[in-house]
């Protein structure tokens, strides 16, 4: 009987209890595609390109330090995680193969100011977004080069296409350096101006 009785309490006293939740679930790690990465393996289909685009050399320094024609390819983007490029194919024998780094010209605090270097028409200052930049991947300088590249080392390529009623120019600063934007007045290694071939 009293075995009984020590039973019945302990089953109501369970029965008095509240229920236990359930621990909550851990939170959903973020796939890679949420975090900016691409599914390992998936297939890569790089955005078509256009044609390339021959200009020929105008400035007095374009024409010392690449004399001849340059050809402007667009290359596709080399992984889903970067941007396109181009190569910039000289007379001379001179290539710049490169990245395009979207933004780059409104980069920094200030930004790089390309007025003095680019000299629109009216002097009205270059806006980041006429600007297109370059990362310099590779770098061929052939020999017997009378100049050599545009810097001992370039590593950056600002280019500022100017379209006029008879034709259709094309400025690139080189810069050398580790970083964009330069630190110092002496990355600006020159500017060249091409126009396009007819």
């Amino acid at each position: 009987m009293r075995n009984s009785g020590m039973l019945l309490l302990a089953t109501m006293l369970a029965a008095c209890q509240p229920a236990t939740e359930p621990a909550p679930a851990a939170p959903a790690e973020p796939t890679a595609e949420e975090m900016g990465q691409d599914e390992p393996g998936a297939p890569f289909a790089p955005a078509p390109v256009g044609p390339p685009v021959d200009y020929e050399a105008m400035s007095k320094t374009a024409m010392s330090f690449t004399p001849g024609v340059l050809r402007i390819t667009p290359t596709p983007a080399k992984s889903p995680n970067l941007p396109e490029g181009a190569v910039f194919q000289f007379g001379n024998g001179y290539i710049l193969d490169t990245t395009t780094m979207p933004g780059g010209a409104g980069q920094g605090t200030p930004a790089y100011d390309f007025t003095p270097l680019f000299s629109p028409p009216g002097g009205q200052a270059v806006k980041p977004d006429e600007i297109a930049m370059y990362a310099v991947d590779d770098e061929i300088v052939p020999p017997g080069s009378a100049n050599g590249g545009f810097c001992d080392k370039t590593r950056f390529l600002a280019t500022y296409t100017k379209v006029g009623a008879d034709a259709e120019d094309i400025t690139i600063a080189a810069f050398n350096g580790d970083q964009w934007p330069p630190m110092s007045e002496t990355a600006l290694c020159g500017t060249f101006t091409y126009s396009r071939a007819k």
